[in-house]
């Protein structure tokens, strides 16, 4: 979206209120990132503060991936299986409304829910996340720090994602840096991720979810966030880092190859996306390859409306240039967050895999 006055300002950090009648809205402030660690691990870390008007609930959620994992081929079958790590550590912590507190300082904005998710936000547009689950398995202390400008859902007015989904806020690619901590081992760790500030009016699931891609890939040279509502509508920004070029408007495309059955989610993941952003002075071709996948929600159950995040392990990428030319960028990672009105394919019998863990057994997929 593209709106007048792109700059972020403490007043949209620590925005909680609108104008119009909520319905099932919420707020949140949240971050996933892809971060390499000193010891050469690939991480995935996310997590979020998500304040809730219909449940009257302040929630936390803390979560951290490790490790790559690979897709197999089920003997004598044409479906493939994932065998991703998964979900290294996941906590939810669900408290009562006005557990959220917000303090405006002079140079920052202060959010925090409970002891164990504290965010700073300063002028600078960089973010000092604080996290701690308490039980000594995780702790973070990450900064984030994008460069341009965000992918503005709406700030003035709202942005329409569906009929019934209507948001105020940004999400917003960057730089990451800092030490996580896992059971008392303290790791470096460096990367790239995408910061979301959210304030929502109506949230329906229904709609969002006929197919929702919602994420980032970010290269050394260039970063990029976005989203594709099928039902709805898609939206992007690319910054060019070198040329200090931002591009809010041009054409999004997103193609899904390869896909494989994902246990966990009951269901079928692209493990291959195409991803194809026009903008003014060119476009930007990415190829990223799913190294690791997990689901997430309230229940942490195969949800209703099945969602998950996926993890990039190679992503490569050009941006060609309306001159001809071909820039080849580096240092590609990101992660998306998929949500599906219902597992893909809908009609796949659970007693077909839900003990599925011989290779006779992942042969029933011959049945379908």
């Amino acid at each position: 979206m593209k709106i007048q006055k792109p700059n972020v300002t403490l007043a949209d950090e620590a925005r909680t209120g609108i104008e119009e009648q909520v319905r099932s809205g919420f707020l949140d402030w949240l971050h996933q990132f892809s971060v390499t660690g000193e010891d050469g691990e690939l991480y995935s870390v996310g997590g979020a503060i998500l304040s809730m008007h219909l449940e009257k609930m302040d929630v936390v959620s803390i979560n951290i991936a490790k490790g790559q994992g690979h897709v197999r081929q089920v003997p004598n079958s044409i479906y493939k299986t994932s065998v991703y790590p998964g979900m290294m550590y996941e906590k939810m912590w669900r408290n009562p409304a006005g557990t959220l507190h917000v303090e405006t300082k002079e140079n920052s904005v202060c959010v925090s829910c409970g002891p164990q998710y504290q965010v700073e936000c300063f002028s600078d547009n960089s973010w000092h996340f604080r996290l701690d689950t308490l039980d000594g398995a995780y702790k973070a202390d990450l900064w984030h720090k994008p460069a341009g400008f965000p992918l503005w859902y709406g700030r003035e007015k709202p942005s329409f994602l569906t009929q019934h989904s209507i948001t105020y806020g940004y999400n917003w690619a960057g730089a990451v840096e800092g030490e996580i901590t896992l059971q008392g081992k303290n790791i470096k760790v460096t990367g790239l991720g995408i910061r979301e500030r959210y304030v929502a009016v109506d949230s329906c699931a229904a709609e969002i979810g006929g197919w929702e891609d919602w994420g980032w890939i970010g290269f050394n040279e260039i970063h990029s966030s976005m989203y594709d509502m099928r039902l709805g509508m898609k939206d992007f920004a690319v910054y060019d880092l070198e040329n200090k070029r931002y591009y809010p408007e041009g054409k999004l495309n997103i193609e899904h190859e390869d896909w494989v059955f994902f246990r966990e989610l009951d269901g079928f993941i692209p493990a291959t996306y195409k991803i194809t952003i026009e903008v003014e002075d060119g476009k930007l071709e990415i190829e990223a390859k799913v190294c690791n996948a997990t689901t997430w929600g309230a229940t942490h159950k195969v949800p209703e409306n099945p969602v998950a995040t996926l993890t990039y392990g190679q992503v490569s990428g050009i941006f060609r240039h309306k001159n001809g030319t071909v820039r080849h960028l580096t240092g590609g990672r990101g992660t998306m967050s998929i949500r599906q009105w219902h597992a893909y394919p809908y009609i796949l019998a659970r007693e077909l895999y839900e003990i599925a863990t011989t290779t006779d057994c992942d042969s029933k997929f011959d049945t379908l």
